[in-house]
Protein backbone atom coordinates (compact mmCIF):
# COMPACT_ATOMS: atom_id res chain seq x y z
CA UNK A 1 0.00 0.00 0.00
CA UNK A 2 2.53 2.59 1.11
CA UNK A 3 4.49 2.01 -2.45
CA UNK A 4 1.07 2.16 -4.14
CA UNK A 5 0.24 5.59 -2.60
CA UNK A 6 3.89 6.79 -3.19
CA UNK A 7 3.21 5.81 -7.29
CA UNK A 8 -0.64 7.14 -6.99
CA UNK A 9 1.11 10.63 -6.12
CA UNK A 10 3.85 10.78 -9.06
CA UNK A 11 1.03 10.18 -11.04
CA UNK A 12 -1.28 13.01 -9.97
CA UNK A 13 1.80 15.27 -10.14
CA UNK A 14 3.60 14.21 -13.14
CA UNK A 15 4.92 17.85 -13.68
CA UNK A 16 6.73 17.41 -10.36
CA UNK A 17 9.87 15.79 -11.76
CA UNK A 18 10.19 17.75 -15.05
CA UNK A 19 10.95 20.49 -12.23
CA UNK A 20 13.09 18.20 -10.65
CA UNK A 21 15.33 16.90 -13.52
CA UNK A 22 14.93 21.05 -14.30
CA UNK A 23 17.30 21.55 -11.68
CA UNK A 24 19.33 19.07 -11.90
CA UNK A 25 20.47 19.92 -15.06
CA UNK A 26 22.26 22.40 -13.18
CA UNK A 27 24.64 19.96 -11.71
CA UNK A 28 23.99 16.58 -12.71
CA UNK A 29 27.28 16.67 -15.17
CA UNK A 30 29.50 17.52 -11.96
CA UNK A 31 28.13 14.97 -9.96
CA UNK A 32 28.16 12.12 -12.29
CA UNK A 33 31.86 13.23 -13.43
CA UNK A 34 32.43 12.33 -9.68
CA UNK A 35 30.80 9.49 -9.19
CA UNK A 36 32.31 8.22 -12.61
CA UNK A 37 36.16 9.36 -11.03
CA UNK A 38 35.29 7.36 -7.75
CA UNK A 39 34.18 4.73 -9.49
CA UNK A 40 31.16 4.35 -7.33
CA UNK A 41 27.50 3.27 -8.82
CA UNK A 42 26.21 6.00 -10.73
CA UNK A 43 22.88 5.57 -9.66
CA UNK A 44 24.43 7.74 -6.60
CA UNK A 45 24.29 10.93 -8.80
CA UNK A 46 20.43 10.35 -8.90
CA UNK A 47 20.53 10.72 -4.95
CA UNK A 48 19.39 14.13 -4.83
CA UNK A 49 16.26 13.64 -6.21
CA UNK A 50 15.28 11.74 -3.11
CA UNK A 51 17.10 13.89 -0.49
CA UNK A 52 16.82 17.58 -1.79
CA UNK A 53 14.53 17.64 -5.37
CA UNK A 54 17.83 18.85 -6.39
CA UNK A 55 17.47 22.50 -4.21
CA UNK A 56 21.01 23.37 -3.12
CA UNK A 57 18.90 25.40 -0.51
CA UNK A 58 16.64 22.33 0.62
CA UNK A 59 16.07 22.34 4.30
CA UNK A 60 14.57 20.07 6.62
CA UNK A 61 12.86 19.61 9.90
CA UNK A 62 15.79 17.47 11.44
CA UNK A 63 17.98 20.70 10.17
CA UNK A 64 19.43 18.64 6.99
CA UNK A 65 20.75 20.74 4.32
CA UNK A 66 21.67 20.82 0.62
CA UNK A 67 21.26 18.90 -2.62
CA UNK A 68 22.79 16.21 -0.19
CA UNK A 69 20.82 16.94 2.65
CA UNK A 70 23.37 16.70 5.62
CA UNK A 71 22.83 17.35 8.88
CA UNK A 72 25.26 19.83 10.94
CA UNK A 73 27.24 17.31 12.80
CA UNK A 74 27.77 14.46 9.88
CA UNK A 75 28.43 17.61 7.76
CA UNK A 76 31.27 18.99 9.96
CA UNK A 77 32.52 15.07 10.16
CA UNK A 78 32.93 15.27 6.36
CA UNK A 79 34.54 18.90 6.47
CA UNK A 80 31.73 20.99 5.97
CA UNK A 81 31.77 23.85 8.15
CA UNK A 82 28.50 25.72 9.00
CA UNK A 83 28.25 29.41 10.83
CA UNK A 84 26.58 32.55 10.72
CA UNK A 85 27.86 33.82 7.30
CA UNK A 86 28.05 30.30 5.41
CA UNK A 87 27.30 26.80 5.06
CA UNK A 88 29.37 24.87 3.07
CA UNK A 89 26.43 21.71 3.43
CA UNK A 90 24.56 23.78 0.47
CA UNK A 91 27.83 24.57 -1.60
CA UNK A 92 27.44 22.06 -4.53
CA UNK A 93 31.26 21.04 -4.93
CA UNK A 94 31.81 20.37 -1.45
CA UNK A 95 29.00 18.96 -0.70
CA UNK A 96 28.95 16.37 -3.71
CA UNK A 97 32.70 15.72 -3.02
CA UNK A 98 31.20 15.21 1.06
CA UNK A 99 28.58 13.03 0.02
CA UNK A 100 30.96 10.90 -2.12
CA UNK A 101 32.90 10.25 0.69
CA UNK A 102 30.67 9.54 2.72
CA UNK A 103 29.04 7.17 1.04
CA UNK A 104 32.12 4.94 -0.01
CA UNK A 105 32.79 5.61 4.21
CA UNK A 106 29.84 3.86 4.88
CA UNK A 107 30.42 1.25 2.51
CA UNK A 108 33.94 0.16 3.81
CA UNK A 109 31.72 -0.24 7.22
CA UNK A 110 28.89 -2.20 6.41
CA UNK A 111 30.55 -3.85 2.90
CA UNK A 112 27.42 -3.69 0.89
CA UNK A 113 25.88 -0.70 -1.37
CA UNK A 114 22.47 -1.28 -0.13
CA UNK A 115 23.08 -0.83 2.94
CA UNK A 116 25.86 2.30 2.45
CA UNK A 117 22.44 4.31 1.02
CA UNK A 118 20.26 3.08 3.48
CA UNK A 119 22.31 4.23 6.47
CA UNK A 120 22.73 7.40 4.58
CA UNK A 121 19.57 8.28 4.41
CA UNK A 122 18.87 6.87 7.79
CA UNK A 123 21.65 7.71 9.83
CA UNK A 124 25.61 6.29 9.87
CA UNK A 125 25.16 4.63 13.04
CA UNK A 126 21.83 2.88 11.87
Amino acid sequence: PWVEAEFNWYVRNGDYMARVFGRAQRYMHHIANEVEARGLPMEFALLPVVESAFNPFAYSRSHASGLWQFIPSTGRLFGLPQDYWADQRRDVLESTRAALEYLTYLYDKHGDWFLAVASYNYGGGN
